[in-house]
C-alpha cells in the first residue's frame, strides 16, 4: 500500500492535501497533480511529471529531508525481509 507517487504528490502538496503542513496552495500544482494521477499513458505522466518537477523546484514548498536508502530494521532471528524504497515491510 502507498507504493504509488500519488501519496507524495497529493497529501503533502495539494491545496486540500491531508498532510499539507506547509500550507502550499497553488491551482497550477493542483491541476498538474490531478492530471498526472488521472493519466493513463506513460508519456502523459512523463510530461506532467516534468512540469511538476519544474514548478516544485521554483516554489520549493517543502523539503523531504529524510528519504533513506532502503533502511529496514529487523531482529537478528528474522529472515526473508525485503526492504523497499517506501520503507514498508
Amino acid at each position: 500500500h502507498r507504493g504509488v507517487p500519488n501519496v507524495v504528490l497529493a497529501a503533502p502538496l495539494k491545496s486540500d492535501g491531508t498532510w499539507n503542513a506547509a500550507h502550499f496552495k497553488t491551482k497550477d500544482y493542483d491541476t498538474l497533480a490531478n492530471s498526472y494521477i488521472a493519466a493513463l499513458d506513460l508519456e502523459a505522466q512523463k510530461a506532467d511529471a516534468g512540469k511538476i518537477q519544474k514548478l516544485l523546484l521554483e516554489e520549493t514548498p517543502i523539503i523531504f529531508g529524510y528519504f533513506f536508502d532502503y533502511l529496514t530494521a529487523t531482529a537478528k532471528g528474522v529472515t526473508g525481509v525485503q526492504p523497499t524504497a517506501m520503507g514498508q515491510l
